[in-house]
């Protein structure tokens, strides 16, 4: 019974399935619009011939609008539909799953455990886990986490979703409502870890927890954080808790705060910039830094804040930045400053307000290809650097300057125009000097005679270049003035604003010029390279000054005239290289290379009548010295001395030389590992096919001089040599001087006679000299791709556009603060540096030459090195061997505390000594949590 049963059972299925393919094959077949073959070939009972098309002509139509589409009336278009009713209960998608070790299933509760790197996908959510439970009825999937031997956990239950991700013990989640409870769970939001002991998620963003752990240490452990008895959190926006405390290494700190707001934005976001507490013996306690962020749009963003002294000091800065993706990006600096020091009365009182102003912009060259905008301006107060309280390199730093450049060419022509305006002052003299407007287009080099379709070598005369500069300068020096000269000028009635000052020194200049170039062909087989030029220039210029000797002083008084001048020169230039090479027995070469350089010119004296004779009288000797001022030079113009021609007729000539040698490189010893050193710098020793290696024994060293033949005397100029090499590629040495081919005076002064005149031969007097040796050494990096990543970190930041307004800022708090940038990656560093400098003594009394022989000689040194894997100690210093005193002296020592940092910084040496403790987070949400002391000491009388 049980067998025909069965036998009956399958008949009965196979016949009802051949009837369902049948009647689906019919229905397929019986759509007049469709023409598919059949599963069962059937005839049709209409004959194809019978059926006659309506539309007359083409087998195929074109169809150009469906509104005047037309169908036969004996055919009506069908279309299929169909309806498919789903389970309320039916997932968005399928569920992905895999095990290494096994999968158990269970069809009654319809349920498989995963087992062994276990892992479910399900749309955007990944799960990895030691086990998994998934049950298909309830949505629910369950992972719990592995444990070792001794009870700890080896293996975290992991989940990701979208952006985020949650390391659990155990985890319970339902995949329709996204809802779940997790236990042991530690998720990071942005800088931040959050540690909490049940988690319970309501939907996709927001979750609530119960003993929670704020904390930006990474380890399991945490070092640090804040404790909370429960919390509710907003995926990467925000968590709020009720009271919470701090914890330091387990150890809870009886310190409540009521509640605890923690924002877990990521990007910008606006917010108070929290200050640091400061003291200084001359401006006395304060406050840094202390004001508020704030994000405008995705354009712009702006920062306020500014310094208060409990002396009266106070400083304010509006910082605003703005970026345009593939356009433009720059940022914004303007700081006032009001300074006091001791008090009213006092006959050391000092006070006044200065100001600083900083733009760098840059425009992306791919937004307009062939327009380029650039900015960096940097400039303030002539006295604003030196009232900054503890920052000794902006305290010493006296020059500055601005520069903002348009610069356009056109495509496919060689035209150019660069429209520009500069900036410079020397905050020591207090003299500021505006250049604007300034403009110059440019012809590119043209070649007349060059062929349009060259054929062959180009001939001599098609290398004959032309081309043409036409320019516009202007320059408005003046000098910015203290605050008791302006009284004193408002009193005499003397007192001029700044504007009335540039103008009344304005100075502008009109210019053009047409170089002509030429490149003939070598001679003497290629051995000598010829290159002729000549150039011819012009300048309109609007003032001119006249100078006057009065009482031991030449005094120079401005006029405006308009007046030209005019510039040429021409010349020919020969170039040529020799080459000699020595073996030696044990197959070393050495090869020495000497480039000659002889150059021919001539340039007139276009401009005689612009100069104006000064006669100085020596009142003690009685000699006379006769000097010639440029009437077109500008107030405060070097003189020229009689001794020195305006124009030039003669010959320059230089001798060049270098020395390399060549030694068989060691067997086995690849080219990779002689082209780069440890530290991943590449050398200059490479390793050539034939196995040699090439060694630089001497970089360079040569003479340079000239001859003038239409100087009245000293037609030969002082011979200036040089010297530089790179031994074993870290020692850099540098040397150069001056030669003097005159006899000297008695004050140490040329004279016109030669050195080898009447006497033995005497080449001359060296009258200055200086020598110049730095190494550095380093161990190799314990993490070489650590090492790395961290150099380009510190490079993008160094070279980033919107840092140019901060890049001197930080580069100061880089140097005062050295244990806060410590590398713990490189053991041990050493940097030495050391320069000696010849000047020939003068007989002149008290000169600082006579004190010292007129040697002068300084080193300076730094280095770092770990006492332990986590203590870093570094010093850096300069001492000067003339007084036998160590000028600056600083150490620093660093403890990395994981995820924060220890830094303790004294320079007990120097006019401006610095103490500074610090300890703060690594983390940049947590850096308001810096605690940091530090005091500054002034030794020296005030440089104002």
């Amino acid at each position: 019974m049980r067998k025909f049963k069965r036998f009956y059972f399958v008949v009965l299925f196979l016949t009802a399935m051949i009837l369902i393919v049948v009647k689906k094959n019919f229905a397929i077949n019986s759509r007049a619009d469709v023409d598919a073959p059949p599963f069962f070939f059937m005839k049709d009972t209409i004959p194809k011939k019978s059926i006659k098309d309506t539309l007359p002509g083409k087998d195929t139509i074109k169809i150009t609008d469906s509104s005047k589409l037309t169908t036969d009336s004996a055919k009506k278009p069908r279309a299929d539909t169909f309806s498919l009713k789903m389970s309320k209960d039916t997932l968005s998608g399928p569920v992905k799953y895999y095990a290494q070790d096994s999968i158990v299933g269970f069809m009654d509760s319809k349920t498989m455990d995963l087992y062994g790197k276990a892992k479910t996908e399900y749309q955007d959510m990944t799960l990895t886990a030691p086990v998994i439970s998934i049950n298909q009825e309830k949505h629910m999937i369950s992972a719990k986490a592995g444990r070792d031997s001794t009870g700890e956990i080896s293996d975290y239950a992991d989940m990701k979703q979208a952006d985020n991700e949650f390391k659990s013990e155990h985890m319970e989640y339902n995949f329709k409502t996204q809802q779940g409870i997790t236990k042991g769970t530690i998720t990071q939001q942005g800088d931040m870890f959050v540690h909490s002991d049940i988690v319970k998620k309501v939907d996709e963003r927001t979750m609530y927890s119960q003993g929670t752990f704020f904390t930006t240490c990474n380890l399991d452990h945490p070092h640090f954080g804040f404790r909370a008895r429960k919390s509710k959190i907003i995926n990467k926006k925000l968590a709020v808790t009720g009271a919470i405390r701090p914890e330091f290494d387990s150890v809870p700190i009886p310190v409540y705060l009521p509640f605890g707001i923690f924002p877990l934005y990521q990007g910008r976001h606006s917010g108070i910039l929290s200050p640091s507490f400061e003291r200084n013996d001359v401006q006395g306690l304060g406050l840094s830094r202390l004001g508020y962020y704030k994000v405008i749009n995705d354009n712009w963003d702006v920062q306020v804040y500014g310094n208060i002294y409990s002396y009266g000091s106070w400083s304010g800065n509006i910082q605003p930045t703005y970026r345009k993706r593939y356009k433009y990006q720059g940022s914004l600096n303007f700081g006032l400053q009001a300074t006091k020091r001791n008090f009213k009365g006092d006959p050391d009182y000092y006070s006044t307000k200065t100001y600083t102003l900083n733009w760098a912009h840059s425009s992306d060259s791919r937004a307009r290809p062939g327009t380029n905008f650039s900015a960096n301006v940097n400039m303030s107060s002539t006295r604003y650097n030196e009232n900054i309280p503890n920052s000794n390199l902006m305290n010493f730093n006296n020059t500055a300057g601005s520069s903002i450049t348009y610069s356009k060419t056109w495509q496919d022509k060689p035209f150019s125009l660069t429209v520009s305006a500069n900036h410079n002052q020397n905050n020591a003299a207090r003299l500021v000097t505006i250049n604007f407007p300034n403009a110059a287009f440019t012809v590119n080099t043209l070649y007349p005679l060059q062929k349009k379709e060259a054929v062959g070598p180009k001939k001599w005369y098609e290398q004959l270049g032309i081309g043409y500069q036409v320019g516009f300068q202007t320059a408005a020096p003046f000098y910015e003035y203290s605050d008791s000269v302006k009284a004193q000028l408002r009193r005499e009635g003397r007192y001029r604003g700044v504007f009335q000052r540039m103008w009344d020194t304005l100075q502008f200049n009109g210019t053009q010029s047409i170089p002509i170039s030429l490149s003939l062909p070598p001679i003497l087989g290629g051995a000598v390279m010829i290159s002729p030029s000549i150039s011819y220039s012009q300048t309109f210029m609007n003032r001119r000054t006249k100078y006057e000797f009065i009482q031991d002083t030449v005094i120079g008084v401005a006029s405006n005239a308009m007046s030209l001048r005019h510039q040429m020169s021409m010349g020919i230039s020969f170039n040529s290289a020799l080459y000699g090479t020595y073996k030696f027995k044990n197959n070393t070469f050495i090869r020495h290379v000497i480039r000659p350089t002889v150059a021919l010119s001539y340039t007139p004296d276009l401009n005689k009548d612009n100069y104006q004779k000064v006669t100085v009288t020596d009142k003690k000797t009685g000699e006379q010295s006769v000097y010639y001022y440029d009437q077109l030079a500008g107030i405060g113009a070097a003189p020229i001395s009689i001794f020195t021609a305006r124009k030039f007729g003669g010959i320059n000539f230089g001798l060049d030389n270098n020395l390399e040698m060549k030694v068989r490189a060691k067997k086995g010893k690849k080219q990779s590992d002689a082209d780069t050193a440890a530290d991943g710098t590449v050398t200059s020793s490479k390793v050539d096919e034939n196995g040699f290696k090439k060694v630089r024994l001497i970089d360079g060293f040569g003479i340079t001089s000239s001859y003038n033949m239409f100087a009245d005397s000293m037609k030969l100029s002082p011979f200036s040599m040089y010297f530089r090499t790179n031994l074993f590629d870290k020692i850099n040495l540098s040397a150069n001087g001056t030669i003097m081919p005159y006899r000297l005076d008695a004050n140490g002064a040329p004279t016109k006679y030669y050195a080898w005149e009447g006497r033995r031969f005497n080449i001359g007097t060296l009258t200055n000299a200086s020598v110049s040796l730095s190494t550095s050494f380093q161990s190799k990096p314990k993490d070489a791709a650590k090492a790395k990543q961290r150099q380009e970190a510190i490079n993008n930041q160094m070279n980033d556009p919107m840092l140019q307004g901060d890049r001197q800022r930080l580069l100061e708090y880089m140097q005062q603060n050295p244990a806060e940038f410590v590398d713990f990656n490189t053991q041990w560093s050493v940097n030495v540096s050391y320069s000696l400098t010849y000047t020939k003594p003068s007989s002149i009394t008290g000169s600082y030459a006579s004190r010292y022989n007129g040697i002068t000689s300084s080193s300076s040194f730094s280095g770092s090195f770990n006492l332990t894997p986590k203590w870093n100690f570094s010093v850096n210093g300069y001492y000067d061997f003339a007084t036998n005193k160590i000028q600056t002296f600083s150490m620093a020592i660093s403890r990395d505390l994981h995820c924060w940092q220890l830094s303790v910084n004294v320079t007990p040496v120097g006019i401006y000594r610095y103490f500074n403790f610090t300890i703060s987070p690594k983390a940049g949400i947590l850096q308001d949590l810096k605690i940091n002391r530090n005091r500054s000491f002034y030794n020296g009388g005030p440089s104002y």
